[in-house]
């Protein structure tokens, strides 16, 4: 998997929210009465400008029924419930390095 860019992500969150707010037939100003936000703040979002808080889009996602996972990833991925995804190992972690033993506990 590629690295991701901060460019990149908000990218791909301006073109999932307008994506998905279109798909509801809801105007900017629908987004933002639904989810309690600033119009601008949809707006902005949608052209890349914001780097909303985590809050926003929570209410971005509550308001079209999605995840706030679904914002952030491309179209088409799959969230499945229960699972989580594969541990990445970076490369300095892949030798094993010795460790200290564990102290034993008083008895």
């Amino acid at each position: 998997m590629r690295r991701r860019t901060p460019a990149y992500t908000r990218q791909l969150l301006a073109h999932n929210v307008q994506e998905f707010r279109l798909r509801k037939s809801w105007s900017q100003y629908d987004l933002a009465n639904e989810s309690r936000l600033r119009q601008a703040l949809v707006s902005e979002i949608e052209a890349e400008k914001a780097n909303p808080t985590l809050l926003s889009l929570h209410k971005i996602a509550s308001a079209l029924d999605l995840q706030v996972a679904e914002l952030l990833l491309p179209q088409g991925t799959v969230l499945t419930q229960g699972t989580k995804p594969p541990a990445r190992v970076r490369k300095k972690d892949a030798k094993k390095r010795p460790g200290r033993p564990l102290k034993s506990l008083p008895r």
